[in-house]
């Protein structure tokens, strides 16, 4: 299997600052220098580390990192944290990290694979209410629950706290869900890869229910390419061009899982 697993890093993370003004905890999950699987063996693949979210969906990202693997000629060894804790190793040059979104403030710090996907932001709000949720304009003057770790795309970082005000939550879909049904926000933002939004109810449903008073939009407000990314001076960005040229090699596999429902 192309995807393995190392250790958890230490508990004991200092606190730092990275990128749009996300605080940040700080970690020696591996280490500075670039190394490979033991040399013992012939076939020994070279391990490339990735810090990936613990919120991510599983089902899919393993499948599609193995069909990059697979096409690069390595290993990935794999590291699921908060997506603060994968921002504080990606600034270290300690890793490579999956799913980031380019933002101006990212650009002068991070180099970017092609992109993998599309990740689509999508509107959810109560039934009955007299709101209508098409674009980011119509946000205006409204409270919006979002996830402090995720990345929503340029448009709406520049909106938030300007054209509408922000409740926060953690990563996981459900407060966000509980927050919106408390009235603690007008509009809660999901992410989903699918341009379809019966593919983001069925996946809500299966991660611990939707509730029938709540809708999700008829359109994505802003649709975000993904991307492996790197610390500008890592020494892992040298297999940011093998690995783009596998994501060619694989474009129809990648398309076909970005297209399935898991």
């Amino acid at each position: 299997m192309p995807v393995s697993r190392p250790p958890s890093a230490p508990a004991d993370l200092s606190r730092r600052r990275l990128l749009q003004g996300l605080m940040v905890a700080g970690a020696g999950a591996w280490p500075r220098v670039g190394w490979s699987a033991s040399a013992s063996s012939p076939d020994a693949l070279m391990q490339v580390p990735l810090a990936v979210g613990d919120h991510v969906n599983r089902d899919f990202v393993l499948p599609l990192l193995n069909l990059l693997a697979q096409a690069a000629g390595w290993r990935w060894d794999l590291q699921f944290a908060p997506m603060a804790r994968v921002l504080a190793l990606l600034e270290r040059g300690d890793c490579l990290a999956f799913g980031l979104g380019r933002t101006p403030a990212r650009e002068g710090l991070l180099a970017f694979s092609d992109p993998l996907f599309s990740s689509r932001v999508w509107p959810v709000y109560r039934r009955g209410r007299a709101l209508q949720v098409r674009s980011l304009a119509d946000l205006q003057g409204r409270t919006v629950c979002l996830s402090r770790a995720a990345s929503y795309g340029a448009q709406v970082d520049a909106a938030k706290g300007r054209d509408f005000r922000v409740e926060y939550a953690d990563g996981d879909p459900r407060n966000r869900l509980r927050m919106l049904l408390a009235d603690r926000c007008d509009v809660a933002l999901m992410t989903h890869r699918s341009a379809d939004p019966a593919a983001l109810e069925r996946r809500l449903r299966e991660e611990g229910g939707l509730p029938l008073q709540v809708h999700i939009g008829p359109v994505p407000l802003v649709s975000e390419p993904v991307h492996i990314a790197g610390a500008l001076g890592s020494p892992w960005l040298r297999v940011l061009p093998a690995l783009n040229a596998g994501m060619r090699r694989q474009q129809p596999a990648i398309q076909a899982l970005v297209d399935s429902s898991l």
